[in-house]
């Protein structure tokens, strides 16, 4: 049976590669929020993630609780953000081992940093990725995956409209549409960490 999917926008970092102090609270709201929500044990989960620093430092900062519960984190490149401005295009990845030592590159396309073949930033290249990372998601044995990435990304895989942006640290949860010829997310459920939510109980009423 295909993973339940968590897609997960980064905190805030503004033109900054890394996040910003309020970036960092964010996080913050995003590990309370999702540990009181997660639907699977630690044993039926994984951690996917872009390698750009700010989603690397969400996932440092947001879901260090389920590092701590031995969930492995995995950096693959087809989660980076679309353009090939200075703040999309990522570090050398020998560098980014350094700092996140506990991180699985194993996986990460060697062609990374650069923005070339499907990872250029055209419409074409957008939707080829978009396919291959969804597809590989379907793939997966996990029950769950928990994936952060980026907003222009998300846009592209999802199929959605500007109007429809995630906003920082918000997630989304995904089944796989078993009706559908190729691999499709049909979202679930969403929360905004950064909105004030009624407790349990005043939601049912």
């Amino acid at each position: 049976m295909a993973p339940t999917i968590i897609l997960i926008r980064h905190g805030e970092a503004l033109h900054n590669p890394e996040l910003t102090k309020k970036g960092l609270e964010q996080c913050s709201k995003l590990a309370a929020d999702l540990e009181k929500r997660l639907p699977f044990s630690r044993v039926e989960c994984r951690i996917v993630v872009s390698p750009l620093k700010r989603t690397l430092q969400t996932v440092r900062h947001g879901l260090q609780w389920l590092q701590n519960l031995d969930v492995p984190v995995e950096v693959r490149a087809e989660w980076q953000e679309t353009s090939d401005n200075p703040c999309d295009v990522g570090t050398e990845v020998a560098l980014l081992q350094k700092d996140w030592p506990d991180f699985d590159f194993s996986g990460l396309d060697p062609v990374y940093p650069q923005k070339t073949g499907l990872y250029e930033a055209s419409e074409d290249a957008f939707r080829q990725r978009a396919s291959f990372a969804i597809r590989w998601l379907f793939e997966r044995p996990e029950k769950c995956i928990v994936v952060v990435t980026h907003s222009g990304f998300l846009k592209r895989a999802l199929n959605t409209g500007e109007s429809d942006r995630f906003q920082h640290v918000e997630y989304r949860i995904y089944e796989f549409d078993v009706d559908s010829e190729e691999p499709q997310l049909r979202e679930i459920d969403r929360r905004k960490p950064l909105e004030t939510y009624p407790d349990s109980e005043e939601r049912q009423s």
